[in-house]
């Protein structure tokens, strides 16, 4: 028998045998897949984040099994499993780390009241997480101070360079950045980046393999790692942190690429911030990258400083009186953090709360408390971009924009470039600074850091930014839903329907 003789009666045989047992693969598949859908309509039904959305997967699981089944386990989850065990387990294994940081934050602490008398006392307090005292800080505005500052701390370092980002593009700011890691690897310091594999997902293997092979520990941030997690696409890290020596770091909203650096590179300005710190609080920036690190290797840092002994910052910070704590929130988080972060800073705020973000899909808890800061005569300002860079957010963002105006919220569209800094400013007293958007992908399915400051020159100097920022927007008002094309606002209404996965 020839070969081809072979595969038509093995077709035939084929399809003999499916027109044989068809009448029973069809029930049993229908049988199937609809238990499976019910006993996902219960999980959602039991876990998903709001009534609303448990009701529509419920109905959708129930009416359209087929095609609704792999959407819920990709999309649907808002609880990241396993992070938390393996934070657990790095605080165990660093459980003197951990204690040196107490200790040091401890005198932060003893310094403050109980009564929670600032902004920075009452998010730190809401959030539980440490004020550390005795820091410095440098406001870092746009791509090229943030590039300068990130290459020169790099190479600055003495013993060991950590550094978490969500993009790194192969360009020529990227190979400038691998280039100074690989400097400083090559040079015997101890080198680790971790990157996201979704947001790096466009990032050839022979960048990696570049810095592999000369000697920088290269880590992904898989969100998939372990079984519950197999299937889930939708969460990300989307932290971006550079330490050195456990002495100095920077935190921001810049990723690794020539179009984060804007005018500098000759493109749209990219309008960006990050902050450069020096201090106790640098320790507790390591603390999230060990954390992350952890999940990604199940390793240590052996080579980590964890107190002013080790670290030799006795001297450098002596005279410093810069507060700062840090937001590190999560999918991970047993509630929302992020939502609980801008939820105190609203709460806390008496005269004035300007946040700018370049995506608003905010949740029902975070408009209300914008909307009683508003009742209370806060000025509430938000500033978003006047450019889309991903359509779906952007055109969401007008349905939360109307909404937020309703409330008495002034929205304002920024004007001169792609507005992507996330920064919150409350009164003359708090700068949050850092990697957190305001919407539904932030607040509850990514990895984000956000560096809490209180100390009145850089509160001074971000006020003074976002004022020049404001006077280079255009106030949202004047461009009302009857001023937008018809298109546009249909895909608004639309795009609304996705906001609890964008």
């Amino acid at each position: 028998m020839s070969p081809l003789d072979f595969v038509v009666s093995l077709m035939s045989l084929y399809a003999e045998l499916l027109a044989r047992w068809w009448g029973v693969i069809v029930p049993v598949l229908f049988l199937i897949s609809h238990g499976l859908a019910v006993i996902s309509a219960w999980h959602a039904i039991r876990y998903t984040r709001t009534s609303q959305a448990a009701v529509a997967w419920t109905v959708a699981l129930l009416a359209l099994p087929s095609l609704t089944l792999p959407a819920y386990w990709v999309f649907a989850r808002h609880r990241f499993a396993g992070y938390r065990e393996a934070v657990r387990d790095v605080g165990r294994q660093h459980l003197a780390s951990l204690n040196a940081i107490e200790r040091e934050t401890m005198t932060a602490v003893d310094a403050r009241t109980t009564s929670l008398i600032s902004p920075l006392d009452q998010v730190a307090d809401v959030l539980d997480t440490p004020i550390c005292v005795g820091n410095q800080f440098q406001l870092l505005i746009d791509g090229g101070a943030f590039s300068r500052a990130l290459l020169d701390q790099i190479s600055s370092a003495e013993t060991y360079v950590y550094a978490e980002f969500y993009i790194i593009r192969d360009d020529a700011f990227g190979n400038r950045f691998a280039d100074a890691l690989i400097a400083q690897a090559r040079a015997g310091r101890t080198v680790r980046l971790l990157y996201d594999e979704v947001g790096c997902l466009k990032l050839p293997s022979s960048y990696l393999r570049r810095l592999r092979d000369a000697g920088v520990d290269v880590r992904a941030f898989n969100t998939r790692q372990g079984w519950v997690n197999r299937f889930q696409l939708n969460f990300r890290n989307h932290r971006k942190l550079l330490v050195v020596d456990g002495r100095r770091g920077v935190v921001g909203g810049l990723n690794i690429g020539d179009e984060y650096l804007g005018g500098d590179s000759g493109a749209t300005r990219w309008r960006d911030t990050a902050a450069f710190v020096a201090g106790p609080i640098v320790k507790k920036i390591q603390a999230v990258f060990a954390s992350d690190y952890y999940w990604a290797s199940r390793q240590g840092l052996p080579e980590a400083k964890w107190s002013h002994e080790e670290t030799g910052e006795a001297v450098e910070v002596a005279n410093a009186t810069g507060l700062a704590a840090i937001c590190a929130t999560g999918p991970a988080d047993k509630r929302s953090r992020a939502t609980m972060m801008f939820a105190a800073a609203a709460g806390a705020a008496q005269d004035r709360l300007w946040i700018s973000t370049p995506y608003l899909v905010p949740d029902e808890t975070t408009l209300n408390a914008l909307s009683m800061a508003c009742a209370r005569g806060v000025d509430v300002r938000i500033l978003l971009p006047n450019d889309a860079d991903q359509w779906l957010v952007y055109l969401a963002g007008f349905h939360f924009e109307s909404e937020l105006e309703s409330l008495g919220v002034a929205a304002f569209r920024y004007t001169d470039g792609f507005m992507h800094q996330k920064c919150v400013l409350v009164d003359d007293k708090l700068v949050l600074i850092g990697s957190t958007n305001l919407d539904n992908r932030s607040l509850y399915l990514n990895f984000e850091i956000m560096l809490a400051i209180e100390q009145p020159d850089f509160v001074a100097e971000v006020t003074a930014m976002l004022t020049q920022d404001f006077a280079n927007a255009t106030d949202s008002g004047v461009m009302s839903d009857r001023l937008r094309p018809w298109y546009g606002r249909i895909g608004t209404i639309l795009a609304r329907l996705f906001s609890p996965v964008l």
